[in-house]
């Protein structure tokens, strides 16, 4: 088998705010000097995502210029300011996070290479102590049949990994990340991209199609994280009864005493869990983040039991 990469660089970033096509380059070596050279100016590159494939890239190259792909990837040729023969543009959000246009390529791409025999080569996710022990507290209420749970962690804990890791842990389908604004989806699209690529797809509330997009994937066997802002209203109680009427799921209120707090919100996230459990997540303030919902256990873990249990597992305290 052999790698392959796709990287693109801050320029091309920012210059997708603007057309809503992010400008990669897609080849099977990782030559950083070379690759920069292939751009006036010599750009420093990003490698941003990993593919094993069984022949060269010429066939992935070929796939994405199909007319099926069309849509969503287009060639671009050779010019003066890139001399390459592997540039590819992909469709995305405009206004969506660096993260999420560069996993919305990846996860375009997994798919070609699944269909030639490769596959998406990530980086295993290995939780720390104290994010075990959130997930355990966790796994633990849900076998006890308490299902509203109240998780306030500390700066630096790592909510994100920690939530992705109890969701691939469970039998859930769908994991919906609620909050007030659309902060945490540069970190879940990240960690996503670099430890889950190759089982679990994103998918924005607020996209025009993202009811065919939660179907297509869920009928293609990803799981599925939803980034669901509370505070946009485009066709938003459609949405939520979309979501509402997928069984296996988890609903997940990050900072959960900022925003989504607030009567407005706590009626759309009472219609978002119904019937399935629900954690509200926060680093302060958790009397706030309880808002009306009727909780049936908390966990609290500050910094200092963090470093507590870091010494603990490096054996320097008993």
């Amino acid at each position: 088998m052999k790698h392959l990469y796709i990287e693109t660089d801050s320029l091309e970033l920012k210059e997708s705010c603007n057309t809503g096509w992010l400008r990669v380059i897609i080849g099977d070596a990782l030559d950083v000097d070379l690759r920069a050279a292939q751009y006036k100016g010599k750009r420093r590159q990003e490698f941003f995502a990993q593919f094993s494939i069984p022949g060269r890239d010429h066939e992935i190259h070929s796939s994405l210029k199909r007319v099926k792909n069309t849509s969503k990837v287009r060639y671009i040729p050779p010019t003066d300011d890139v001399q390459s023969v592997e540039v590819f543009e992909f469709k995305v959000d405009p206004l969506a996070s660096d993260e999420v246009k560069k996993l919305t390529a990846v996860e375009l791409l997994a798919g070609v290479v699944k269909e030639i025999g490769g596959e998406v080569e990530s980086f295993t996710f290995t939780p720390t102590s104290w994010q075990r022990r959130a997930i355990e507290f966790v796994a633990s209420n849900w076998t006890q049949y308490k299902y509203t749970l109240v998780l306030e962690l500390a700066a630096r804990f790592g909510k994100t990994g920690t939530l992705l890791t109890l969701f691939d842990y469970s039998d859930a389908q769908v994991l919906v990340v609620a909050n007030y604004f659309k902060s945490v989806n540069t970190s879940f699209a990240g960690t996503i991209r670099t430890s889950f690529a190759d089982r679990f797809r994103w998918v924005d509330i607020s996209d025009d199609d993202f009811e065919s997009k939660l179907d297509n994937f869920l009928s293609e066997g990803f799981k599925v994280v939803v980034g669901a802002a509370l505070h946009d209203k485009t066709r938003l109680t459609k949405k939520i009864e979309k979501i509402a009427s997928i069984p296996n799921r988890i609903v997940v209120v990050d900072e959960a005493d900022f925003g989504a707090h607030t009567k407005a919100q706590f009626d759309k996230v009472s219609a978002l869990r119904i019937d399935a459990p629900l954690l509200l997540m926060t680093g302060t303030n958790a009397d706030r983040a309880v808002s009306k919902h009727k909780v049936d256990a908390s966990l609290s873990i500050t910094y200092f039991d963090m470093l507590l249990m870091a010494a603990q597992t490096l054996g320097g305290v008993n």
